[in-house]
């Protein structure tokens, strides 16, 4: 081949790999300082396809991670303000088992989905929270696990976080009730000692289950290992998650049955960081063994793309969660028993 022609085949391949996107179609972004898209840059990072579009009432068509006029999230979170809400977190059970779910390790967490519209429903109907403040019952659309912890509390970081975004009004009669607005329940995560979470532990194996089948993929033919090194034949663990996993329908409740929150306005925390969250943080973390972590971190650091490299956007440290915000004279609200009249 002409040495030219070769020249340029590799030069647009590379400028495709350098400017591709994850499957949500946002642009790629680092939690590396030493990145050209690191955090302070994230202002630069095509979000022209977010996966928030999805929603027609959601504003975020615009990148917003540069503007330091808004409301920008995580925030270290200290009570400023009386708490807005009247009753505690209230839950509606649906029909959806975790087998529903659609688990997913991307470069910049570990995801799982809800089924969204009825068609691909079918008879599953998603978890609802109740969270008061003027909002009514809202279906879960999404969850997504950081580590560490993106906010902190009275300057104390967790070792992670599981987030829960609520989109979709569940009643007919509130489909339009902030629509324009998601809230985002969270519980941050701290290692204690070597007893496993069980709750995480059933989403741990969910995604550990997802990057086994990757790794098979990657590695048909090449004779190669996944470094997972899993102890059964995949077909045979997933009949046997399913089976021990399918019947647990309270599968959101456990981080957010009987606990208190602050409660403050700001912003997704990837591009392209509109500020449209109302979030929910509770202020109690919850323990998990440092195994835990550290399987966490690996499914991160291991994450690989559709050409099957090693394509994380973690620091170093496997870390990745966005830098503290300025607050800005945002209000912070906390709710504990005694705020609530029923």
């Amino acid at each position: 081949m002409n040495s030219r022609i070769y020249a340029a085949i590799i030069i647009a391949y590379m400028g495709y790999v350098s400017s591709s996107h994850y499957s949500d179609g946002v642009g790629r972004f680092s939690y590396r300082e030493d990145d050209n898209r690191q955090p302070a840059r994230w202002n630069y990072v095509d979000t022209e396809n977010n996966e928030w579009q999805n929603w027609d009432a959601l504003n975020v068509d615009q990148n917003e991670c540069g503007k330091e006029s808004n409301k920008q999230s995580p925030i270290d979170l200290t009570k400023s303000s009386q708490c807005k809400s009247d009753h505690e977190i209230l839950f509606v059970k649906g029909t959806c088992e975790i087998e529903d779910i659609k688990f997913e390790i991307t470069p910049y967490s570990l995801k799982g989905t809800y089924p969204r519209d009825n068609f691909l429903r079918g008879n599953c109907t998603p978890p609802a929270l109740d969270l008061s403040d003027s909002f009514h019952a809202r279906y879960t659309n999404t969850f997504e696990l950081k580590v560490r912890s993106e906010h902190t509390i009275n300057g104390t970081r967790y070792d992670a976080e599981i987030q829960f975004s609520q989109v979709e009004n569940r009643a007919e009669e509130h489909k339009t009730n902030r629509n324009n607005l998601i809230a985002m329940t969270s519980r941050l995560l701290i290692v204690d000692g070597t007893k496993k979470n069980k709750w995480i532990e059933n989403f741990l194996e969910q995604w550990e289950y997802v990057a086994e089948l990757k790794e098979e993929e990657c590695n048909v033919g090449k004779g190669k290992t996944s470094f997972f090194s899993p102890k059964k034949p995949i077909s045979t663990k997933k009949n046997f998650l399913r089976r021990n996993l399918k019947k647990d329908k309270t599968i959101l409740h456990a981080p957010f049955r009987n606990q208190y929150y602050y409660g403050y306005r700001g912003s997704l925390t990837i591009p392209p960081c509109s500020d449209i969250v109302l979030w929910y943080v509770v202020d109690k973390p919850m323990k998990i063994s440092g195994s835990q972590l550290a399987r966490l971190k690996d499914l991160i650091m291991n994450y690989r793309d559709g050409h099957c490299r090693k394509s994380t956007y973690a620091n170093s440290d496997g870390h990745v969660n966005r830098p503290l915000q300025p607050r800005n004279d945002r209000n912070v609200f906390h709710c504990d028993e005694s705020d609530y009249s029923n």
